[in-house]
């Protein structure tokens, strides 16, 4: 499926451990990073202990030839790539009871059976209107820590909100769905995550304040 699913694949492969316990972190980061070498996907430390992951791209309202409304969905670092190189994924879109239900179309592949569903939330609901709008909507069942945020300027920002707990160089992250476990080591503007058999997951660095 592309780049567009670098967030849920790189961080986000978090859920599904069972539902935690929200706590106060006792090592308390704040502040945006940004993963290293891209401009377009950062996290933003708090010090309540939440974190909230953004990653930035474009998107493009069409039809397919059947006359069924399409999304295109480009969730690359545009800052660094050419117009001809964007990454776009392409969903077929239908109305399904209070949803809109997104599959994923290729020649090859196929998700009929479990397309993503899209539960508005505020702003425009205007994803089977045709063009470009402001809105957000729920991405899956089951609570509300999983946004996409569309913008009329075709601007779309996939976002998590998460808790942290961070404490003696481990790291939790929670959301609705569960809580996974990790390693970190920090610096003043460095933070390298890793998983449980020490292997590097990601480098993150500060964003450097304004004076």
């Amino acid at each position: 499926m592309g780049r567009v699913f670098l967030l849920f694949f790189a961080l986000l492969g978090l859920s599904g451990c069972g539902g935690g316990k929200f706590r106060d972190s006792k090592v308390i980061f704040e502040g945006t990073y940004y993963l290293e070498d891209t401009e377009n996907m950062k996290f933003v430390f708090s010090e309540d202990s939440t974190l909230t992951v953004m990653q930035e791209g474009i998107y493009e309202m069409t039809e397919n030839e059947e006359g069924e409304p399409v999304i295109r969905i480009c969730l690359d670092d545009i800052s660094r790539e050419m117009p001809e190189d964007y990454g776009f994924t392409e969903y077929r879109m239908r109305k399904a009871d209070d949803s809109v239900a997104l599959t994923y179309t290729t020649d090859a592949f196929q998700l009929d059976e479990n397309p993503m569903l899209l539960f508005h939330l505020e702003g425009e609901d205007g994803l089977l209107l045709g063009a470009c709008f402001d809105g957000t909507y729920q991405i899956g069942e089951g609570g509300e820590s999983y946004q996409y945020i569309f913008e009329k300027d075709g601007g779309i920002t996939m976002q998590v909100e998460e808790r942290y707990y961070a404490d003696k160089g481990k790291l939790t992250l929670t959301d609705h769905a569960g809580s996974t476990h990790y390693l970190y080591e920090a610096s003043e503007d460095t933070l390298m995550i890793r998983n449980r058999k020490e292997e590097l997951i990601m480098t993150l660095r500060k964003e450097a304040e304004s004076e």
